[in-house]
């Protein structure tokens, strides 16, 4: 079960790392080309949130990892882990 749960976390933090080498790559060469438009400060701004949200992600992933697990204590301190990423967010942004 834990091997399934480390598999796919790193299929995760893969997929989340190149969605944003993606979009920051793609973002940075059309600011050379269109230097002020929309869409290139869009394609970076949803780069940098990717970049933000893929580490939380893997914390849901673990934390629900962990309750199908049945391994309740670690469900405990990655649920807490994710409770302050959330409270940092919030009073980050909001």
């Amino acid at each position: 079960m834990i091997r399934d749960l480390e598999h796919r976390l790193g299929r995760l933090l893969t997929f989340g790392t190149r969605v944003t080498t993606g979009l920051l790559a793609l973002g940075l060469a059309m600011t050379f080309a269109f230097p002020a438009s929309p869409p290139t400060h869009a394609l970076l701004t949803v780069g940098l949130l990717v970049l933000l949200v893929t580490p939380v992600a893997r914390v849901v992933v673990s934390v629900l990892g962990f309750v199908r697990a049945r391994d309740w204590w670690f469900a405990l301190y990655t649920g807490a882990v994710l409770a302050l990423l959330l409270i940092s967010f919030v009073a980050a942004f909001g």
